[in-house]
């Protein structure tokens, strides 16, 4: 095929010329994924045990909150909060005081986190604001 050559050579020159750059960049934006990554597989983690904790009580179910940027679960037995997920310092009056209750997730729902995700971008697009989830 013609212009093979010509392709690759582009190619490199823009290699040696922005691959440095490129380089830098990739090492800056390392660690902010990572993290977000890492945090995102905490919430994770922590929903798992917050939701096998309901799923040993009698009429349990989960809520999540936030203590500043962090995702807690909490844990409720009936309308009662027994237990957060990561454990934290703060009362969990605190922490349920301003939250919707009637967003609780019930062990049999089994809801999906594909699920989740559909039904946040329907709620984005419900406030009017199509680019953000949450």
């Amino acid at each position: 095929m013609a212009g093979k050559g010509k392709l690759v050579t582009q190619t490199v020159k823009l290699g040696i010329k922005y691959g440095p750059q490129i380089w830098v960049a990739s090492q800056a934006l390392r660690e902010p994924a990572k993290e977000a990554a890492n945090k995102a597989i905490s919430s994770e983690r922590a929903r798992r045990q917050a939701m096998a904790h309901a799923r040993s009580l009698a009429d349990g179910s989960i809520l999540k909150v936030y203590k500043g940027d962090a995702a807690h679960w909490v844990v409720f037995s009936g309308d009662e909060p027994v237990a957060v997920h990561p454990a934290t310092d703060m009362p969990l009056s605190m922490l349920v005081e301003r939250s919707d209750l009637t967003k609780r997730i019930r062990p049999q729902d089994k809801v999906k986190a594909t699920e989740r995700a559909k039904d946040a971008a329907a709620a984005a697009l419900r406030r009017g604001k199509p680019n953000q989830i949450n």
